[in-house]
């Protein structure tokens, strides 16, 4: 395929950029741990989250958590094993 077709057939696609690049080896359902950094007083924390892939867009990951669906922003929220 010419790079030119490669392309066209990217934009035609359903898909995310970061669908074939970041982290294409997610599965609906898989549990996955995703990790959101902060700075308190000078030092930084980290928060981890686990829960059930459902999917992801160009801002949220989408998770079910504890039987609850939640999104998490996905500038903010990191995939983390």
């Amino acid at each position: 395929m010419s790079t030119a077709n490669a392309e066209e057939a990217h934009h035609s696609s359903p898909f995310t950029r970061d669908d074939f690049a970041a982290v294409p080896y997610l599965r609906h359902d898989q549990f996955i741990s995703l990790i959101h950094w902060t700075m308190v007083d000078g030092e930084w924390r980290y928060t981890t989250i686990h829960g059930h892939y459902l999917h992801r867009d160009e801002r949220f990951w989408y998770l079910r958590v504890q039987g609850a669906s939640t999104r998490l922003g996905r500038t903010e929220w990191a995939i983390f094993s």
